[in-house]
């Protein structure tokens, strides 16, 4: 049994495809190569076949549609047997040259080795469109899943892992960034990046587009349990309390501004606490105790509600209408709360 198994999807790379299998045969690892072609019109799987002629360490998977990248590894990890599973591209945007690092990192207790684009000695060879793509799909990953705090590229498709921290019916999309769902899955903080030089397409097409970075999107709701959107409905239900007992308070009582805008305030900091702790972050629910959550959601409130104060005094100064400043101070806010919610209150 070799002690690597390198998992290449394919299609429509059959001319990329032996000059990566002969790259990757003259390297001195014990491995084995799995090509799964998605019934590539090109011919990738015959040119994989006649090289598994050659090399008897190639296994090829023949698939009957473009089923896509996520359900290959899957189907990769099926054929084969070994204890480490690196996966990278065939369009040698990926340099075989950095599997033998990959596979080092891991042998040394590594359970994820990530081969970076964005540490130091590593390098991408982005468009300038794709790059702002590429930092703003990470950007999102790292406001989403705590599961990548601290890691520099967890969108590369370009990583390895030890088998035994993932099952294959885990990886249950179809999409382009199964690296989120290695570590979401596995829950792993054993992580190590390898940094590496993201090529240029050497032939053919990208198949990246706005297509894939639509199920990119749905892939990071579903692995984040829709955290995004349901904080985003729970500060919507807390600025519609804060607005109506601004209205009841001071337009109703006729108290004062400050007097109203302290009991608005506070009232909205409890109610979305409660739907935080019990249905946004339920997750996490193990993050320590409802007290000591609450005090410290209330001290990482301080923040916003500076804020949210600081715009209601300034903007009424300026004679803007009480609800429009009390308005605008609730979303100056909603920032601060809701990093300081994912970053202190509920971090595991």
């Amino acid at each position: 049994m070799p002690e690597l198994s390198v998992i290449i999807p394919t299609y429509n790379e059959s001319k990329n495809i032996p000059i990566l299998i002969h790259r990757l045969e003259d390297m001195n690892i014990d491995h084995q190569i799995v090509v799964v072609d998605d019934n590539s019109p090109d011919g990738t799987s015959d040119v994989v076949e006649k090289l598994a002629s050659k090399y008897k360490n190639i296994v090829l998977v023949k698939r009957e549609g473009k089923l896509g990248i996520a359900t290959a590894i899957r189907d990769g990890m099926l054929a084969s047997n070994s204890k480490y599973v690196i996966v990278m591209d065939s369009d040698l945007q990926h340099p075989p040259e950095v599997v033998p690092k990959i596979l080092r990192e891991l042998k040394k207790g590594k359970d994820v080795a990530i081969a970076s684009r964005y540490i130091r000695g590593g390098k991408s060879d982005f468009s300038f469109s794709r790059g702002i793509i590429s930092k703003v799909a990470t950007l999102l990953a790292h406001i989403n899943l705590q599961e990548t705090e601290g890691i520099k590229d967890p969108m590369s498709g370009f990583f390895g892992f030890r088998r035994d921290i993932i099952q294959p019916e885990q990886i249950k999309s179809n999409g382009y960034k199964v690296l989120l769902e290695v570590l979401v899955a596995s829950g792993t903080r054993n992580v190590v990046e390898v940094p590496y030089r993201f090529n240029k397409r050497a032939t053919g097409k990208s198949k990246f587009g706005i297509k894939e970075f639509i199920r990119y999107l749905k892939l990071l709701l579903n692995l984040s349990d829709y955290l995004m959107i349901k904080f985003l409905v729970v500060g919507v239900s807390g600025a519609i309390l804060n607005l109506l007992l601004m209205k009841i308070i001071v337009g109703g009582f006729h108290d004062p501004l400050y007097m109203g805008a302290i009991l608005a305030l506070e009232a909205s900091i409890v109610s979305n606490f409660i739907l935080n702790n019990y249905w946004t972050y339920r997750r996490r629910r193990s993050s320590g105790s409802v007290l000591r959550k609450y005090a410290r959601y209330n001290m990482m409130s301080s923040l916003g509600s500076a804020i949210y104060f600081a715009m209601i005094f300034l903007l009424t100064a300026f004679s803007v209408n009480y609800m429009l400043a009390t308005g605008i101070g609730i979303l100056a806010s909603f920032s601060t709360n809701f990093g300081g919610s994912q970053g202190v209150v509920w971090h595991l």
